[in-house]
């Protein structure tokens, strides 16, 4: 065989292996660990705020029972990793993300989105709504619009939004801004589950707008999930603030 005939077959070979070698390093769930779990939450009493109807011909009704219509406090719960400079400068890009109005609610309740994303306010009721915030993380207020129109928000900087209706005083909601894409909402199972970690230590938190923040250092190792129960206690709205 000619010399250049035996370097024109190794060259071949080596463009065939060059692209195994390449991919073989960048799989995710050898180079990155997972934390997951279950969330368990203390049964809560929420005491009936008084409605003021602006339609009093317009009877609210409920949104079906199923999935993310549910009203489970475990929807409002939000796990997420303190940022650190390593996972805060991971690029994320969030997609569909909305909150509804239907039946006079808010849907979902709370929505973690990461610092960037824009978010869709569409309204499904045949009324008008009126979209506002005074939060100093992001004020806005949308006006008045009605059914089959939406309008949208982008939020810059990380912090909790929440979020009213000028025309509803029972209606609100929480938009809880992230520096990293690092989080996770529990299922209806109260199960958990957060991919692609970089290997390290971190504080995970379990939020919920009416308790305290619990905290808990974690280590994420390389191809493997990291197990961890939460309990969040969440405070009796009707208990005298101290």
């Amino acid at each position: 065989m000619k010399p250049h005939t035996r370097f024109a077959i190794l060259f071949m070979l080596l463009l065939g292996l060059l692209p195994g070698l390449v991919c073989g390093g960048t799989d995710s769930s050898t180079v990155t660990g997972s934390i997951g779990g279950e969330v368990m939450i203390t049964p809560n009493l929420t005491s009936q705020k008084m409605r003021f109807r602006i339609y009093p011909t317009f009877k609210s009704v409920p949104p079906p029972a199923t999935s993310e219509a549910l009203d489970d406090e475990r929807r409002n719960v939000v796990i997420y990793l303190e940022s650190t400079p390593s996972i805060t400068a991971i690029h994320h890009s969030s997609d569909d993300l909305k909150i509804a109005q239907l039946g006079e609610t808010f849907l979902p309740n709370v929505l973690p989105v990461v610092k960037g994303s824009t978010v869709e306010f569409p309204n499904q009721d045949p009324i008008f709504h009126n979209v506002f915030s005074l939060s100093k993380t992001k004020s806005f207020d949308l006006g008045r619009y009605p059914k089959g129109s939406s309008r949208s928000v982008t939020f810059d900087q990380p912090g909790i939004v929440p979020v009213f209706c000028h025309l509803h005083s029972n209606m609100s909601a929480i938009i809880l801004v992230l520096d990293n894409p690092f989080f996770a909402v529990p299922g209806s199972d109260g199960s958990y589950l957060i991919n692609d970690i970089p290997p390290g230590s971190y504080k995970l938190i379990a939020w919920h707008q009416r308790s305290k923040p619990s905290e808990h250092r974690v280590q994420v190792v390389a191809g493997q999930t990291t197990e961890l129960k939460l309990l969040i206690p969440i405070a009796d709205d009707r208990e005298p603030r101290r």
